[in-house]
C-alpha cells in the first residue's frame, strides 16, 4: 500500500535518507514494551533513542534537557500530561514533534490529539516498517496516521463522523464509495430526484445519504458539499472518465 494522501502512510512510505539519527524520546508505561520500542527504533529503523520514561509528567523534563527530534508517546500518558488541555509543546522554543501510539483510535479521539499538537498515530503493533515510515514521515514535515488506523476509520460504522482536523482532501478519503458518487452528483448542482434518477435510488434513500455526508463532513448544508465535492476534484474526475452509462454505478449499500 503506497501514501495516498499526506496523513495516511504504510509500511512502503519513505521519507528519504536525511531523517537517519533523527532524537527520540519514549514515553511508555509497561517498561517491557519500552524497551522492544527502544530496540527497534535504535536497531532496525536508525534513530537515536536519547531518552525514556513511563511517566507524562517527567517527558517535559527530558524534552528540556534532551532536546529531542521528536516524543513517541502512549496515548493514555499524553492525556494525563494534559495534552488535550493545552497545545502540545507550548512553553518550549522549539517543540519536538508528537507521534502517538496506543489502541487504534476513533474518530473523535485522533481529532482531539491531532488539534491539541500530535503529528502522527501508529498503533501497538511494533510493525517496524509502519512505525519506521510514520516517524520519518513527521520528521519531513507531515502529518501522518498510520495505514492501520486509517483502514480502522474506513472500516467504521457508517454514521461515525471523520475527524474534524484533517482537511477536506483527507476527510472525503474517509467516505465510502457510495457516499462519494452521491457527493460528486451534488458537485455538479444536482437535486435530489435528478441524484436518484442518475444512481436509480428512490429519493428517500439519496436524503440518507445526502445527510450522512453532511454529517461525517462536519457540513451545514448542500451547498457546503458541493464546494467540498469541487475543491477535492471529485467532479473533475467524473468530467475526465466520462459519464458512466446505463446501470452503472448503480449499486449503493446503505
Amino acid at each position: 500500500m503506497s501514501i495516498t494522501f499526506e496523513n495516511h502512510v504504510s509500511a512502503d512510505s519513505s521519507a528519504g535518507r536525511f531523517t537517519r539519527g533523527a532524537s527520540v524520546v519514549v514515553v511508555e508505561r509497561e517498561a517491557v514494551f519500552r524497551a522492544a520500542l527502544r530496540n527497534v527504533l535504535s536497531r532496525e529503523c536508525g534513530f537515536d533513542v536519547v531518552a525514556e520514561t513511563g511517566s507524562g509528567q517527567e517527558a517535559g523534563q527530558l524534552m528540556r534537557a534532551h532536546s529531542p527530534q521528536i516524543v513517541l508517546m502512549e496515548l493514555e500518558l499524553a492525556r494525563a500530561a494534559g495534552l488535550h488541555a493545552h497545545r502540545w509543546g507550548g512553553t518550549l522554543p522549539r517543540p519536538p514533534k508528537l507521534v502517538l501510539f496506543g489502541t487504534a483510535p476513533g474518530a473523535e479521539t485522533l481529532d482531539a490529539a491531532l488539534e491539541a499538537g500530535a503529528l502522527g498515530f501508529v498503533t501497538r503493533t511494533l510493525d517496524t516498517r509502519l512505525l519506521e515510515a510514520v516517524l520519518r514521515h513527521v520528521l519531513t514535515g507531515g502529518c501522518a496516521i498510520g495505514a492501520d488506523v486509517f483502514d480502522g476509520l474506513m472500516g467504521s460504522e457508517d454514521q461515525r463522523p471523520v475527524p474534524r482536523f484533517l482537511d477536506h482532501h483527507h476527510k472525503v478519503a474517509l467516505l465510502n464509495e457510495s457516499e462519494r458518487r452521491v457527493l460528486r452528483l451534488l458537485g455538479r448542482g444536482l437535486d435530489n430526484s435528478r441524484i436518484a434518477a442518475e444512481l436509480h435510488l428512490s429519493r428517500t434513500s439519496v436524503k440518507t445519504y445526502v445527510s450522512r455526508i453532511l454529517g461525517k463532513l462536519h457540513l451545514e448544508n448542500r451547498t457546503q458539499a458541493a464546494l467540498v465535492a469541487n475543491e477535492t476534484g471529485l467532479v473533475e474526475q467524473v468530467r475526465m472518465s466520462g459519464r458512466a452509462g446505463p446501470g452503472q454505478g448503480s449499486e449503493l449499500a446503505l
